[in-house]
Formats: C-alpha cells, sequence, structure tokens
C-alpha cells in the first residue's frame, strides 16, 4: 500500500482547519498550522507536505508573504499551494496566481470540489516529480556513457600511440619504409 499525500491546512481560523481536515482526513495524511510562520517552520522539516492549502488572511504573515518565501526555497518551491480564502476579487485570485499559485479557491467552498481540486494537484505533482526523477537518471546515464566514451577513446589514442611507436621502432631497427 502507498503512503498517503501529506497535505497542509493553513488558516488562522480552527473551524476552517476543522472543516478541511475533516474533508481530506480519509484520503491524505493532514497537518495543520495556525499561523504563517508555523507553515514555514512545518515545510522546513525533511518531511515536507506534497500540498498546501493557504489562507490568504492571516495577522502577522499573510498567504502571499508564506508563499512567496516558499517559492524562493529550493527545497519547497514545487510544493503546489492551493489558496483557500474569502477574497473573492479578481484582482486577488490574478495576485494568488501571480506569485505562484497553483489554484485558487473561495470561501465558502464545495467539499467535494476541493477533494477534485487537490486529487487533481496531487496527481499532477506525482507526475512532474515523476518526470524530474526521470531526466535526471537520464541525464546520469548520459554523463556516464559520455565519460566511458571519454575514456575508449582516450585508451585507443593510446594504443594508437603505442602502434606507431612500434612500427617507427621496426622502421628503424630494419630500415624499412611501412607507409
Amino acid at each position: 500500500m502507498t503512503e498517503k499525500a501529506r497535505i497542509l491546512e493553513v488558516d488562522d481560523t480552527p473551524l476552517n482547519i476543522r472543516v478541511l481536515v475533516e474533508n481530506l482526513r480519509d484520503e491524505y495524511a493532514v497537518i495543520a498550522a495556525n499561523s504563517g510562520a508555523k507553515a514555514l517552520e512545518l515545510c522546513s522539516r525533511e518531511a515536507k507536505p506534497d500540498l498546501i492549502l493557504l489562507d490568504i488572511m492571516m495577522p502577522e504573515m499573510d498567504g502571499y508573504e508564506v508563499i512567496q518565501q516558499l517559492k524562493q526555497c529550493p527545497s519547497t518551491a514545487s510544493i503546489p499551494v492551493l489558496f483557500v480564502t474569502a477574497l473573492s476579487e479578481d484582482r486577488d485570485e490574478a495576485k494568488g496566481l501571480g506569485l505562484g499559485a497553483a489554484d485558487y479557491i473561495t470561501k465558502p467552498f464545495n467539499p467535494a470540489l476541493v477533494r477534485a481540486r487537490v486529487k487533481n494537484h496531487l496527481e499532477l505533482k506525482r507526475h512532474r516529480d515523476h518526470l524530474e526523477s526521470e531526466v535526471k537518471r537520464r541525464t546520469e546515464e548520459l554523463l556516464d556513457a559520455r565519460q566511458s566514451q571519454a575514456r575508449l577513446e582516450g585508451e585507443m589514442e593510446t594504443a594508437r600511440r603505442l602502434q606507431l611507436s612500434m612500427l617507427r621502432a621496426r622502421e628503424h631497427k630494419y630500415g624499412e619504409s611501412c607507409t
């Protein structure tokens, strides 16, 4: 059996956290943070979330600042972030998507749609991670092949020089011309 995907729910309202956790916990391992700072702390750990559900309007550090910090850090930049927020203006959505959010869900939300979007974004992340892994593997194979080819070319050049020196020695010894 495969391990459940890890989802980080970030919201300063306990009821919002509870609703999303209840909605997702059967299919996913859901952890929660009630502040942007706590979310960043959880994301700095070795077991990073596979997806983040992030509120925008939070005290001290809003969701926009959280996503900016996540996207600046190489170890968290590829984690899909879905904003879940009461901000419903087009400019808010454009700002969130422009900062790198994978999706934008307005409150109140339909739980079935949240589950579907989470599933879709996790599937996309799984495919992207697989492609990145394959590119890395193939790049390593190509580098190994290039190194093997360079070694072989070096050995062939050494053999050519050895053969040439043997022919020259033979010419010198017997006065023959082998050209």
